[in-house]
């Protein structure tokens, strides 16, 4: 005899599913943080890496040919009253440091592309396939956490700053680069300028620079030879990064002779108002700074790479003060310039 049974499904009630979505939220919430965490740790050290490509990039330019790199090449350098009114005059495209340690980066062939020696920024523009090929991103230039674009379209409202470049014609936008090299403390416009008012630059890179070993008196391990510069700081204040390549020298609608002078920070920058400040995009875009938390990185000239923290010892120098070395009171300073002769503090 067969006995039949009746078998009720037993379902989940609403509490119950409740409950349960309650938890995973909660679970995913407390997992976030920590993903993003590990991703952005993640980005730090690519940054990192990339810097450290440089800093052995550097090494290897020097070994070939006794110095660093230049900041920048120009015929007429701002030094000087006698060129002050016609600071870079003539020239449109300007290269900049990184077009010089290509080879060393792995990318020998867009460096013989361009042919610095004989072609012009400028002249490469007007190429539509050496064009093409300055505004193919480079990773080893972009920090991974910069939400800038690859191509810096970036223009200074307030001081006019353009970072696009021009073939005598019609401007164009050009590879973005996170780096730039160290040229001078203190808070005067791009050095070295005019050097009645302004002092020499006693960075590694500025303009027709050629620094040796032997010129960085305060020691290899104790001055900076390239940091970072954010495209975007914090989300939402627009600093401008910097250009791969080069730039411009009269691409900038203000007076000339301060156009030309001031779009050097296209590649080359200042301690200005110190790590990650906020001061106004004129004064931010001299400078430092980067979306990792508290500080960014630097790479010094043994090839060390350091983060230094936003807190660092530092104290803004006056203009007047850029011919006295002795008048240096800051870390950060002290940090970077070659030949102050003093003692570094803790960093």
């Amino acid at each position: 005899m067969k006995t039949s049974q009746t078998y009720r499904k037993q379902g989940f009630t609403l509490i119950e599913l409740l409950v349960v979505i309650a938890i995973i939220a909660i679970l995913i919430a407390l997992l976030l943080p920590a993903v993003q965490q590990a991703r952005e740790a993640a980005r730090r050290s690519q940054c990192k890496n990339n810097m450290k490509q440089f800093g052995l990039a550097m090494h290897n330019y020097n070994d070939a040919h006794g110095t660093f790199p230049p900041g920048y090449i120009t015929k007429t350098p701002c030094t000087s009253s006698a060129v002050w009114s016609a600071c870079n005059q003539g020239e449109l495209g300007i290269y900049g440091w990184g077009t010089f340690v290509l080879p060393y980066i792995d990318q020998a062939p867009l460096y013989n592309l361009l042919n610095a020696g004989s072609a012009t920024l400028d002249q490469n523009l007007a190429n539509a396939t050496v064009r093409q090929a300055l505004q193919q991103p480079m990773a080893v230039f972009l920090c991974p956490s910069d939400p800038g674009p690859n191509l810096n379209d970036y223009v200074s409202s307030s001081n006019n700053y353009n970072f696009t470049v021009t073939d005598g014609t019609t401007s164009y936008q050009i590879a973005r680069s996170d780096y730039v090299m160290v040229a001078n403390a203190w808070d005067s416009t791009t050095p070295p300028v005019y050097a009645t008012q302004y002092g020499p630059a006693h960075g590694i890179g500025f303009a027709n620079s050629s620094i040796r070993f032997r010129d960085i008196t305060d020691g290899s391990s104790n001055t900076i030879l390239v940091g970072e510069r954010a495209y975007v700081y914090k989300s939402n204040n627009k600093v401008g990064g910097a250009n791969a390549i080069g730039f411009s020298a009269s691409n900038n609608t203000q007076s000339s002779s301060y156009a030309r002078k001031g779009n050097g920070i296209a590649v080359i920058g200042l301690t200005y108002n110190g790590i990650n400040a906020i001061a106004g995009a004129e004064h931010d875009v001299r400078g430092f700074s980067s979306n990792h938390v508290g500080g960014a990185h630097f790479v010094f000239c043994d090839g060390s790479v350091h983060f230094l923290s936003e807190n660092i010892d530092y104290k803004k120098g006056s203009v007047s003060s850029a011919t006295h070395l002795q008048d240096i009171n800051s870390t950060f300073q002290r940090l970077a310039v070659r030949d102050d002769g003093q003692v570094v503090g803790e960093y």
